[in-house]
């Protein structure tokens, strides 16, 4: 296949400026592998703060353009960003010759503006699934016409689209049960990682140190949502106080049920044990991966593929997960990760005790996973799979 250069569209929700979770890091890492196969690339976003700009330079001179967006989720939210598309559009239409999608709302009102480029659209998950995990299957009639209404926008977007992206066969089921999409447009392509530098162990002994750890520690580092299932770690950090009465829990992330977890631990009698940090630069959320003994991942439901569990790993650092959705696929594909039996604090507690008795060569085991981490899971991999769906529109 030629690699004609094109001018390329990409179309995102979230912003490339800042990498706050694995949207964004999905996204800035489709604008490299564009740009570096020799592509023009222009991205568009919706503010990601009312008083953001609506244009910023991002790394390699790429622009980025926000439609002004005040952070409505509801019809007004929409009517909004249609309205910006479609000045946008007026502006920019002719300019490109292909179009990357990452999330859909962004696109659905770029869609509604007259754009019909030929489209590559990515699928991370489903926003009318993860609303109503929030809002609750029983949730009142407001809440299930707007998860009705979410789904209708993005039936429409995903059907419109030429090919498709998916990061598990988790997703690429749930695309084409969901959508009736043929598996035949979708290309699978898991998700990548950076690997980071050795850490020795006189350095993660230093880290440790400075950190106050001295016994084991489980951490994670999650948005706390109830999709997440912090709840089931504290609980489990509950079950295990008597057993292993010096582990330690850090959980990294924010999120609208920060206060409910705390409230918890202090029910529960582990507040002492589990540390809640709120946000952490990806410095300081490295300097944790490296001292950790585990990293958590207790999600309840709606992983499409779990970035954190390549970036833990590839800190050296071993992951025990619920046995759900991509967990399944992600978890046991590299040595020394566990799958829990059940979605359950009981269940994941039992996990962790068994890990911690273990007692592998710590070190050897840490290189060992890093090595295995970059052999099948560096991103390249992604890279070269997400640019050949690209260049396919053109074909």
């Amino acid at each position: 296949m030629s690699h004609e250069k094109l001018n390329i569209l990409v179309v995102s929700d979230v912003s490339a400026e800042n990498i706050c979770g694995g949207a964004e890091r999905v996204l800035v890492h489709h604008i490299r592998a564009l740009k570096d196969h020799g592509n023009e690339v222009t991205v568009l976003s919706r503010q990601p703060e009312p008083d953001a700009p609506l244009t910023v330079t991002l790394e390699g001179g790429v622009i980025e353009h926000r439609l002004p967006y005040g952070g409505s989720r509801g019809p007004d939210g929409l009517r909004q960003l249609k309205s910006g598309a479609k000045a946008w559009w007026s502006e920019h239409s002719g300019r490109f010759e292909v179009m990357v999608s990452e999330q859909p709302f962004t696109t659905w009102a770029l869609l509604k503006a007259g754009c019909n480029l030929p489209r590559l659209q990515v699928c991370h998950s489903f926003a009318f699934e993860e609303y109503v995990l929030r809002y609750g299957r029983s949730g009142g009639f407001r809440h299930r016409l707007a998860a009705a209404a979410m789904r209708r926008l993005e039936r429409k977007v995903y059907r419109s689209a030429d090919r498709f992206l998916v990061l598990s066969h988790f997703m690429q089921r749930r695309l084409s049960d969901f959508f009736d999409i043929s598996s035949d447009l979708i290309t699978i392509a898991p998700g990548g990682v950076d690997i980071p530098d050795a850490c020795s162990a006189e350095q993660r002994d230093e880290l440790r140190s400075s950190l106050r750890w001295n016994g084991p520690v489980v951490m994670t580092l999650r948005s706390l949502v109830m999709r997440t299932g912090i709840d089931l770690l504290v609980e489990a950090a509950a079950i295990l106080k008597d057993d292993i009465p010096d582990l330690k829990w850090c959980v990294i992330g924010k999120g609208e049920l920060m206060e409910n977890l705390q409230d918890l631990s202090e029910r529960l009698g582990v507040s002492d044990r589990v540390e809640f940090t709120g946000f952490l630069p990806e410095d300081e959320v490295r300097k944790r991966m490296y001292g950790a003994d585990l990293f958590m991942l207790p999600t309840r439901d709606l992983e499409g593929f779990g970035l954190v569990t390549l970036e833990a790993n590839a800190c050296g650092l071993p992951v025990v997960a619920t046995p759900i959705t991509a967990n399944k696929e992600v978890v046991p594909s590299l040595p020394f990760n566990r799958l829990a039996e059940a979605v359950s604090a009981d269940a994941l507690a039992a996990a962790v005790r068994t890990m911690l008795h273990e007692e592998p060569n710590v070190e050897s085991s840490r290189q060992a996973l890093r090595s295995a981490v970059e052999e099948k899971y560096a991103w390249h991999h992604h890279d070269n799979r997400f640019v050949s769906a690209v260049e396919t529109l053109k074909h």
